[in-house]
């Protein structure tokens, strides 16, 4: 099926025909101030992610690596889906547990590198004290809150304890919140704690509202009546409550442990936190209890979110569908071209001296690193900033001692888009930082946070007119540029595409014409470096019926065919900029006429010759008329020489042309529907 996009049918009679526009006609004028400068072998790359057990290899090949830098991107980032995952990393397989006569607690991976065993593999190790429901990567895990299991349990970070925070214990309440998916009526709460327990924690309820990250000024949490308990005595707690009450949430809030462990303990850090064996929730009456919460070691259970969890585990929890590619493999197999990486370091679900031990290994084993990038989407996962403040602080303390000169920033923000609707993704992440900074000032440790990333996947309605959403993306970006620059810190894209899901526009021309808008647009407007997300090969996946997935280079039998994004990236990469790299100023761009979705930036490159990159994103042709530079060539790319083919597993390209360079003659040219132009 041709995209919607690319035809416009007239139907008249039982017949359609083609549907002919007029050129518009626009002017176009390149200025000569320069307005910033850019380096493309610096600034314009893409991201290497984990996949499933086996495909690092297949996907780093020496002929995949051919055909990846084909595209002409620079930089890679190193992308940590175990971090999305609830899972801890052992970059390096070889390393030490903290009980390691039973192969199991707390793992730190081996920072000496080691030239006879380099890492050219890596797993994620799930946590079997887990409390969240859902994760952001395979989500194929399940809390141990609700599991049905009383043996099993949920623990709390240990790492956000005073032992480690130097603070009080109420400046890093820990939480549980369950989400019926409505309302039920609940006067009574059954828990069954493990060791340690919470001496003070109250209980509370909500109707809807933003209902994550801890406290917060706008708090929609009200406490149940006898819902505060100062002296927990630990066990089986029977909490039978002054009122019946009508809730979707339910949050316990603990702000005291008992500081104790099971008896046959060996590690202070099992006496850390909290810990709870199974919740129940509901009504009771004189001689019955009606439990709300729904049991059981799967998705079916009641959604649990919980503040955070232990990173204690075992080595018979390796997931081997998170693998991701070694650092010794990325380093060799050529993908890096020798450019420093921006270089994903574990926090939230990891100890502070497994991610600062990746930073060593990286610096002795001279891999070149020009960014180190703490986390991957707090936010998303619901995270305080405050703890994830304190654990970015411990991280990097230690980092600093191992790598005196290491630039640090994060946390890869699941997106910097706002939408009033939207209370969990799609909010302002003002708050946020502020309260990330402030802990690191607390910390004395402001200063190590040196930039601010964030993803950038601005559509989830699969659905949704695509022209609409091309003729919004650029005023999204800019608002979401604009907000995060009053920070004063450098900015960068971890991870672009169309959506946060595989979808078809991803390999669509559509798709191809946002991710080349997405790049030039960011550079331009001054950000530091923005990653591609959809580097290596791979096959087409299905989410919400919409058969695609994030990538360039579509792996179909063992034959890799390059889709859309491919093509724009390329024109970026090795047209419109110098594929060589170095300095290239930015020059200012205006329009005049018909140019409601006509976007265009200037470079001009280290030659001094001047590049321009036009993008019409219009159901209908645009002559342009040139002033400022002469163009001598233009190399076009559009509807005319890519179509996709829908065909579910087997949807491919039915036209993928070239792009066509021809010459510029008279100072004017026309370009046709959806098509991306580099003019020289």
């Amino acid at each position: 099926m041709i995209p919607r996009l690319l035809l416009f049918l007239l139907c008249a009679g039982g017949a359609c025909v083609h549907a002919e526009k007029n050129p518009a006609e626009a002017r176009v004028d390149v200025g000569s101030r320069v307005i910033r400068s850019v380096d493309p072998k610096l600034a314009l790359g893409a991201g290497l992610d984990g996949h499933r057990e086996g495909d690092s290899a297949n996907m780093l090949s020496p002929a995949s690596v051919r055909k990846m830098l084909e595209a002409g991107l620079g930089p890679v980032s190193v992308r940590l889906r175990t971090e999305l995952a609830v899972e801890a990393w052992h970059w390096n397989p070889r390393g030490r547990w903290s009980d390691s006569e039973h192969f199991q607690g707390y793992w730190t991976s081996d920072s000496i590198p080691d030239p006879a065993r380099p890492i050219m593999t890596s797993y994620g190790y799930r946590l079997p004290r887990r409390g969240d429901t859902l994760d952001e990567a395979n989500d194929d895990g399940y809390s141990r809150l609700d599991d049905g299991d009383r043996v099993s349990f949920w623990k709390s970070n240990p790492y956000l304890s005073r032992a480690y925070t130097g603070e009080p214990e109420g400046h890093h309440p820990q939480w549980v919140v369950l989400d019926f998916g409505k309302p039920v009526t609940i006067n009574t709460l059954n828990i069954l704690w493990g060791e340690p327990y919470a001496t003070q924690f109250r209980v509370e309820y909500a109707t809807g509202g933003r209902v994550y990250f801890g406290a917060h000024p706008w708090n929609v949490w009200h406490t149940f009546p006898q819902g505060v308990v100062n002296q927990g005595k630990g066990g089986e707690q029977f909490l039978k409550f002054g009122k019946t009450v009508r809730a979707r949430y339910l949050r316990i809030w603990m702000t005291k442990s008992s500081g104790t462990a099971p008896s046959d303990s060996k590690d202070p850090r099992d006496a850390m936190g909290y810990a709870i064996r199974e919740v129940m929730a509901g009504e009771s009456g004189q001689f019955d209890f009606d439990d709300h919460v729904i049991h059981g070691p799967d998705k079916k259970q009641t959604l649990c979110y919980v503040s955070s969890t232990d990173p204690w585990h075992r080595a018979c929890d390796r997931d081997p569908r998170t693998e991701q590619p070694g650092i010794d493999r990325i380093a060799r197999c050529g993908i890096t071209q020798g450019l420093p990486i921006m270089l994903a370091i574990p926090v939230f679900y990891d100890t502070p001296e497994n991610g600062a031990a990746l930073a060593a290994y990286a610096r002795r084993a001279m891999i070149p690193v020009n960014r180190l990038e703490l986390g991957e989407e707090p936010d998303g996962q619901r995270v305080d900033p405050v703890d994830f403040g304190v654990l970015y602080a411990q991280t990097a303390r230690l980092i600093r001692k191992a790598v005196p000169k290491a630039v640090m920033g994060g946390p890869s923000f699941v997106t910097a888009d706002v939408q009033s609707w939207d209370l969990i993704y799609r909010t302002d992440k003002s708050a946020w930082i502020r309260s990330l900074r402030q802990e690191l000032v607390r910390h004395g440790q402001s200063a190590d946070l040196q930039f601010l990333s964030f993803e950038w996947y601005p559509f989830d309605d699969l659905w949704d007119s695509e022209l609409s959403q091309l003729s919004r993306s650029s005023g999204m970006l800019e608002r979401a540029f604009s907000n995060l620059r009053r920070f004063g810190l450098p900015l960068v894209i971890s991870e672009f595409n169309w959506a946060v899901f595989p979808c078809r526009q991803e390999v669509d021309l559509t798709g191809g014409l946002l991710n080349a808008e997405i790049a030039a647009q960011f550079l331009c407007s001054g950000g530091c470096a923005a990653y591609y997300y959809g580097y290596e090969p791979n096959t087409l996946e299905n989410t919400y019926d919409s058969w695609g997935n994030q990538l360039m280079l579509l792996n179909r039998k063992g034959s890799l065919t390059p889709v859309a994004t491919f093509h724009t990236l390329r024109l970026l990469a090795r047209e419109w900029m110098d594929p060589r790299g170095g300095n290239h100023s930015v020059l200012p761009v205006s329009f005049h006429g018909d140019i409601d979705l006509l976007e265009g930036w200037a470079l001009c490159r280290p030659d001094q010759s001047r590049s321009l990159l036009l993008i019409n994103k219009a159901d209908h042709p645009v002559t342009i008329a040139l002033h400022g530079m002469k163009a001598t060539l233009v190399s076009t790319y559009g509807s005319e020489q890519y179509r996709w083919l829908e065909g579910g597993r087997s949807g491919h390209p039915a036209k993928n042309l070239l792009p066509v360079t021809s010459s510029c003659v008279g100072g004017s040219v026309t370009l046709p529907a959806f098509t991306l132009a580099v003019l020289r």
